[in-house]
């Protein structure tokens, strides 16, 4: 195994990005992590920091629930009730996660991308090409939310940032230390994710082969399968994606690879995948431990609360390499792994491939430089507040901060 990544530029931005999120939290699961890969906290839980140790706890459904107390599905339930892809288990959420495999077929993916991202990313490589400059922050923020809306089937004159508001209030509600939503969070939770679910139960109710809760319609699902669905993706999609092409086009400055030609050799498939195992946008996911089991040399208790930190494990195989194979117990880690595996990942890739596609596209015609980036402070998904690029030829004044 490689030394943990911290030393090349790319490294030290993305430790700024994740202890400008969570200033405390970051830097006491720094020191957690150390030494062990896996370690019990006192009023945490336990911390899961090994990549083995954690697809251990992701695959064994015997062992890790996602519901219950001091689990993710527990966050979710009293905003979405029980049947929730978020919150399911056993055969039940087998059943419904077969049933909407269709809907992320390559087919239907690309139709979903190509109606989302493809008028945005024209655009900005137009205007790159133009000499101006690209906020990607900004490019990101507006394709997730376009591929929600297409996938939720909104209205196309309903402006994209209601969704990118419903995505941000809901964000605010959640940190670390939240359990779970009490009666007034719960409401207010519910209201923000209306322009979601109200366009996701109108577009079933239509059945039209044009959307995609209309095609979940025809194939029987219900009304409350649609919104769950709806939900699921928007709450784990939009500020993932958006999160994840800023911090991409940073590694790629960072390792030199926006300078053309050198971008003219960078395989788009291969910084995408690399790309997300250094960033890893969802940082960490909880499951409860259900009956003791030993992980990484710990024995965990029943009903003991279990934080996998996926974006501590991935980073664990070092430096930013497009190209390198990730294998074994990192492979798509930073999906998650077993029976909770991201089912819009296809969604995902597509939409992260459209956009660093353009900008490998632009980098080689005539190289690409960051002129200014800053540090989202205090969210919950680690990002970029800015990140801006324009072409290497173009004259401009860098404003771009210091990593940590």
């Amino acid at each position: 195994m490689r030394a943990l990544a911290g030393t090349d530029p790319g490294s030290r931005w993305e430790a700024r990005l994740v202890r400008s999120a969570h200033p405390v939290v970051a830097r006491v699961v720094d020191a957690a992590v150390a030494r062990r890969g896996v370690v019990r906290v006192p009023g945490v839980g336990v911390l899961v920091a090994d990549p083995r140790s954690a697809r251990q706890v992701l695959t064994d459904t015997d062992a890790f629930a996602k519901n219950g107390p001091g689990s993710s599905g527990a966050l979710w339930t009293p905003v979405l009730g029980d049947r929730v892809l978020l919150n399911m288990e056993g055969e039940d959420h087998r059943s419904l996660r077969r049933s909407l495999a269709d809907l992320f077929s390559p087919r239907v993916v690309r139709e979903v991308c190509d109606a989302a991202a493809g008028p945005v990313v024209s655009d900005a490589a137009a205007r790159l090409r133009r000499g101006e400059e690209v906020d990607v922050v900004r490019l990101a923020r507006e394709v997730s939310a376009a591929a929600i809306g297409v996938v939720v089937g909104l209205d196309p004159a309903t402006p994209p940032a209601a969704l990118l508001e419903a995505s941000d209030a809901i964000e605010s509600m959640v940190t670390w230390r939240t359990r779970t939503f009490d009666d007034a969070a719960a409401h207010r939770a519910r209201a923000a994710l209306a322009v979601v679910q109200d366009a996701a139960g109108s577009a079933h109710a239509a059945a039209s082969s044009d959307t995609v809760m209309g095609r979940l319609a025809r194939q029987g699902a219900s009304l409350d399968d649609a919104r769950s669905l709806a939900a699921a993706l928007f709450l784990t999609g939009t500020g993932t994606v958006s999160s994840a092409l800023p911090r991409i086009a940073g590694q790629l400055a960072d390792a030199g690879l926006l300078e053309a030609p050198a971008a003219t050799g960078c395989d788009v498939d291969d910084v995408v995948a690399e790309g997300l195992r250094m960033t890893t946008p969802s940082l960490a996911t909880l499951r409860r431990c259900v009956r003791p089991t030993d992980v990484g040399g710990v024995r965990l208790r029943s009903d003991e609360r279990v934080v996998v930190l996926l974006w501590w494990a991935t980073r664990r195989d070092g430096g930013f390499e497009p190209g390198r194979p990730a294998t074994g117990d990192l492979r798509h880690l930073w999906f998650g792994a077993g029976s909770h595996f991201c089912l819009g990942a296809p969604l995902a890739l597509a939409e992260l491939r459209a956009m660093t596609g353009m900008l490998l596209d632009v980098a080689g015609e005539q190289g690409l430089v960051v002129t200014s980036r800053r540090a989202a402070r205090r969210v919950l998904v680690p990002r970029y507040a800015e990140l801006t690029v324009s072409g290497a030829g173009v004259p401009h004044v860098r404003r771009e901060g210091r990593a940590a």
